[in-house]
């Protein structure tokens, strides 16, 4: 997929239009308040619903006549992007939204985007020989720092009873990981796919623990969780305020892309359209596209997995009170397109 530059969005909706398209099913034939979306992107498997609705033409149809992608060096970039009007839409890891919400950032999530808790990847060095979760104290871990891999290691060793600050972690990105784990400069690395898969293809590496599953020998295969991520939809609350209707249109579109990539009959289809566009290899995200669970449901597992990742915050020092993920999901869009996928409505209005 071709990455264009953002092309500033125009346009913004009456009083009175607002009123009504919050009111009644009218937004579903109304015009969207602005005919342009840019989207904060990337080449993970997350990014397959919106993929699959740009190439069938879905946000055309609902009355979108241009859509931008956007690539970003890292998640703090994208969300001043999306703060600056830069990006309409941002579908990031779960932890840099609680992060900003907690900061007064002016964010709003709109929904789920899909469950990566068994994406996530601790896996060392064969040589290392880490049989014990006390034998992590022996080697240096690799891990992006402030990233959702950040809060795995913390429940991990909660769940474990480690003393985290006895964990020897070295902060960088997951390529360099890979590197550092090849030459034993690390001899762990913990991350997301595909990185996790690529760091498994040597042979000389083995998988320590998943996001819900032990590797360790005394407890092997048991189901453990101790990831909590997820990819959710973001935008920033004067967008949704100024663009009702749009958001409205936006969300069920990708509602129903989500739903496409989850039927099972699809499959094939959509990691094709996704290699094309990543220009990745179809045996590796064959192999990965498991590990995700497109779900669009707001529901009480939701709020679990954000509360999750705020405890995590309170507890490292980077919040000093926790807000209720509640009060920044705004849920009405995706109860419009679908309220049984609504169990647990935000508390976000306009």
């Amino acid at each position: 997929m071709d990455r264009r530059s953002f092309i500033a969005q125009t346009g913004i909706a009456t009083a009175a239009l607002a009123t009504t398209a919050i009111s009644n099913t009218a937004w579903a034939q109304s015009a969207p308040e602005v005919s342009k979306l840019a989207f904060g992107f990337g080449n993970d498997p997350v990014f397959a619903p919106h993929m699959v609705a740009i190439e069938k033409g879905w946000f055309k149809e609902a009355g979108f006549t241009e859509i931008n992608t956007k690539t970003f060096a890292g998640g703090a970039i994208a969300g001043e992007a999306l703060v600056a009007g830069e990006i309409s839409l941002w579908t990031p890891g779960n932890l840099p939204p609680v992060s900003m919400a907690h900061s007064g950032v002016p964010i709003v999530i709109l929904g789920n985007n899909a469950i990566a808790t068994v994406a996530d990847k601790l896996i060392a060095r064969k040589d290392a020989n880490i049989k014990t979760p006390e034998d992590l104290y022996k080697i240096k871990i690799g891990l992006l720092q402030g990233s959702t891999a950040s809060a795995d290691l913390y429940y991990l060793a909660k769940q474990y009873g480690l003393d985290e600050k006895r964990l020897q972690v070295v902060n960088m990105p997951p390529p360099e990981q890979l590197a550092a784990l090849n030459s034993n400069n690390i001899q762990a690395m913990l991350c997301w796919q595909p990185w996790g898969f690529n760091a498994l293809k040597s042979g000389t590496t083995e998988l320590i623990h998943s996001g819900t599953e032990s590797g360790f020998a005394k407890n092997k295969s048991e189901k453990v969780q101790v990831s909590y991520t997820r990819s959710i939809f973001v935008a920033s609350q004067e967008f949704v305020k100024k663009n009702p209707i749009a958001t409205r249109k936006m969300m069920a579109v990708l509602v129903r892309a989500q739903k496409y990539v989850a039927d099972s009959k699809n499959k094939n289809e959509v990691i094709d359209l996704f290699c094309q566009q990543t220009k990745q290899d179809k045996v590796l995200a064959t192999a990965i596209w498991g590990d995700f669970t497109f779900d669009p449901s707001i529901d009480n597992a939701y709020v679990r997995d954000m509360k999750a990742m705020t405890d995590y915050m309170l507890a490292s020092g980077r919040i000093k009170t926790a807000k209720d993920v509640l009060e920044y999901t705004y849920s009405d869009p995706v109860a419009a397109v679908d309220p049984a996928l609504v169990k647990v409505a935000g508390r976000f209005k306009i």
